[in-house]
């Protein structure tokens, strides 16, 4: 082990089960707290990681409970946390290699051993086990072609905050992976979900220099009219077309429509509030699905 792995060590390891490891801090930890080498770490945060060594790898581990055993009291009634045991129950998540390069993988192969020193995981460890070390790629020209100019990149990743498990990490996301499934922005009113969307739209498209978001399409429905301020500015920065099309109900020229023959049948009952009927009779609040819908074609049609 490295001396500044022997440096950010947290404590030892004092329990080894399949599923579960417990960590006893060193004593002299006040309130979980530990001063390494490059900055105060406070390994107590449910969630967080720690890597433990095992031969040539890390065993990475997540932090999924603590717990304090009370030590001796100091003689006026107040509990000793300095000298208290401190414990920690992490969960195995996968191994990372002990190499700058080396990548991360699910799944452990190989457990520590008892006593094994406990390490917190330093900015560049976290980007390894999340697959974000790499913000920049070399770009690819269309079907495998070389690109104009030759040395060009794009994004890999993008930071999208800061994280509030790992003190003063940046997020990112893989944005092959971001935009390739379906994302959702949760949060109060008036939270900020709006303004995070249009961040990271306006991040892909200002790229200082090639190649920023080329190509790509995204269509945003803007209900209550929040992101053409944030949008209007980028054909200037990026060289990228913005349309704006406003949906006002109108049947101008210039104007968006939907033809009749797009609708599906659960959209034309949605449009004509149609009800389900007896085939013999009439629905008393409404009219049947297939009378509503012949109804509105021949309306359309004319």
């Amino acid at each position: 082990m490295s001396n500044d792995d022997r440096r950010r060590a947290i404590g030892k390891v004092i329990s080894v089960a399949a599923d579960r490891f417990v960590i006893e801090v060193h004593g002299g930890t006040d309130n979980f707290t530990v001063v390494g080498f490059d900055d105060i770490h406070y390994v107590a945060r449910l969630g967080s990681f720690l890597v433990i060594p095992a031969q040539t790898e890390y065993v990475v581990a997540e932090v999924v409970g603590l717990r304090e055993r009370d030590g001796p009291g100091r003689g006026d009634g107040q509990m000793d946390k300095a000298n208290s045991a401190k414990f920690l129950d992490v969960v195995p998540v996968g191994m990372l290699s002990v190499a700058p390069n080396g990548k991360f993988r699910f799944g452990v192969s190989v457990f520590p051993s008892l006593f094994s020193d406990a390490l917190y995981a330093l900015d560049t460890e976290l980007d390894r086990i999340f697959d974000t070390e790499t913000d920049a790629v070399k770009s690819i020209g269309h079907n495998g072609s070389d690109c104009i100019p030759a040395d060009a990149t794009r994004f890999r990743n993008l930071g999208i905050g800061q994280s509030v498990i790992f003190e003063d990490y940046q997020v990112k996301v893989r944005i092959d992976d971001f935009f390739g499934g379906h994302v959702a922005v949760l949060g109060n009113t008036g939270s900020g979900k709006s303004c995070t969307v249009a961040s990271i739209l306006q991040a892909l498209f200002e790229k200082p220099d090639e190649h920023h978001a080329r190509g790509a399409t995204f269509v945003v429905l803007d209900v209550n009219g929040e992101y053409h301020t944030a949008f209007e500015k980028l054909p200037s920065i990026a060289d990228i077309g913005v349309e704006r099309v406003i949906l006002d109900g109108s049947a101008a020229a210039n104007k968006f429509r939907v033809p009749h023959w797009f609708l599906d049948l659960a959209e034309w009952e949605l449009l004509l509030q149609a009800q389900r009927a007896h085939p013999t009779s009439h629905s008393a609040n409404g009219v049947g699905i297939d009378h509503a819908v012949r109804a509105g074609r021949r309306h359309s049609a004319q």
